[in-house]
């Protein structure tokens, strides 16, 4: 009789507990900035991914590996089966890009760059931030919005147009593990397999 009794009780116990995800005590703007406060701590960071990257009728699909290290950054694009590929690497104040042939070129941005070898004009520095889920932080932002957790959901800044699709945890916080990004007739969309 007392087990029955004790069972009665923690079966009405657990039929007052709410299912599903609760509602955040603060309000999503200021959960944006605490989130945006603890990422922007993280100044070294690399993931692993796919990229797709689409202009006009052509298409690229790469393996992306990014490493960042505060200014510092090296970013590897490879083909299908890990053949071919370009390696991106630099600094506030110079930028290098190696094909997989031995080619060897030099910019002041990756964005001049990446547009002068390959014809992609793809927001690199921007995309510091982004995959952070954090605006890029030395442009104004045209449109920006957010969930009730306090996620970046889309955002418009500097002509792009940036959805975040998914987050995953990531040092405490939340992070973007699939990410569209579009402007004009070129898009990218990247899913990241492993932040660390």
């Amino acid at each position: 009789m007392r087990f029955l009794l004790i069972g009665s009780i923690l079966l009405l116990a657990s039929a007052c507990t709410p299912f599903g995800p609760t509602k955040p005590d603060l309000p999503a703007e200021q959960l944006l900035a605490q989130r945006e406060a603890q990422l922007k701590q993280i100044d070294e960071w690399s993931f692993r991914g796919r990229t797709l990257i689409q202009q006009g009728k052509e298409g690229w699909n790469a393996g992306v590996n990014w490493q960042q290290n505060a200014a510092d950054f090296h970013i590897q694009l490879t083909g299908p089966f890990s053949q071919g590929g370009v390696e991106l690497s630099g600094n506030a104040q110079q930028v290098e890009l190696r094909t997989s042939e031995g080619d060897h070129y030099v910019a002041d941005t990756p964005e001049q760059l990446l547009e002068q070898v390959l014809g992609w004009r793809l927001p690199v520095s921007a995309l510091r931030d982004w995959v952070k889920g954090l605006p890029y932080a030395d442009e104004p932002v045209q449109l920006k919005e957010i969930n009730d957790n306090g996620q970046l959901v889309l955002l418009q800044q500097a002509g792009w147009e940036v959805s975040f699709i998914r987050y995953v945890p990531f040092a405490g916080q939340t992070i973007p593990d699939k990410i569209f990004i579009k402007r004009d007739d070129l898009s990218m969309r990247l899913v990241i397999s492993r932040w660390q």
